[in-house]
C-alpha cells in the first residue's frame, strides 16, 4: 500500500477506493452524498435520501416525494462554507455551504439538506455531470433507481470513466449523453 495513497480494503467487499462523481461517492457498497465521516451528509437507500446530522435523528425522505433534485456544491471545500458562499456564489451551494434542493411532495415543501464537503476537490465536470444525473432521473420519472445499487453503481462507473465527457463541451451534449445513458440503462 502506497502511504501517500493509502487504499483500505478491510474485507473481500470492500471497494478498493472510493469512486462516484463529485461529492457522491460508493463507499464499502454503500453511496454518499457528502462526507459520511462528518457531522452532516446524506445516505443513499433503497427506501429514499436520508439525512444524517451528528446529533439529530435521521430524516428519511423517500424517492416518490422527490419532485426536483438541484445539486449546490463547488469544486473546493472552502468555496463550499457559509465563510466564502458570497464569493463562490449563493446561488449554487447557499449561505450555509454545500447542500441538495428538492421540491418534496405530500405536504408540499422544500426540502434542502446540507452536508459537508469531502477535504479533496470535486472535478467540475464531476459535478456538472452529477446535477444532470439528479435533474433527468427526477425529470425522466425514475428517481427511485437512485436506490438500486444495480442500476445505480453501473451508471456512475460509466459516466466517471467515461472520457468522451471531455467531448461534451456544451450544457445541451452534457444533457443529452446524461439522458441516454439514464434511458439505455432503464
Amino acid at each position: 500500500m502506497n502511504t501517500n495513497h493509502p487504499t483500505a480494503v478491510d474485507s473481500p467487499d470492500a471497494d478498493p477506493q472510493p469512486f462516484g462523481l463529485g461529492p457522491m461517492v460508493r463507499i464499502d457498497g454503500r453511496w454518499f452524498i457528502g462526507d459520511h465521516e462528518s457531522g452532516a451528509y446524506l445516505a443513499v437507500l433503497p427506501e429514499g435520501f436520508e439525512h444524517r446530522v451528528a446529533g439529530q435523528e435521521p430524516v428519511l425522505v423517500p424517492w416518490a416525494r422527490l419532485m426536483s433534485l438541484r445539486l449546490g456544491v463547488t469544486g473546493d471545500r472552502f468555496l463550499g462554507t457559509p465563510a466564502d458562499a458570497p464569493r463562490a456564489g449563493q446561488d449554487r451551494t447557499g449561505a450555509h455551504g454545500s447542500r441538495l434542493s428538492s421540491m418534496v411532495r405530500h405536504p408540499y415543501d422544500v426540502w434542502r439538506p446540507r452536508f459537508v464537503h469531502h477535504r479533496r476537490w470535486y472535478p467540475m465536470p464531476e459535478i456538472t455531470v452529477l446535477r444532470q444525473l439528479l435533474g433527468d432521473i427526477v425529470d425522466l420519472g425514475r428517481v427511485h433507481r437512485l436506490g438500486d445499487d444495480t442500476w445505480l453503481t453501473p451508471v456512475v462507473e460509466q459516466l466517471a470513466a467515461d472520457r468522451s465527457l471531455r467531448r461534451w463541451r456544451t450544457s445541451r451534449a452534457v444533457a443529452d449523453g446524461v439522458k441516454e445513458i439514464i434511458t439505455r440503462r432503464a
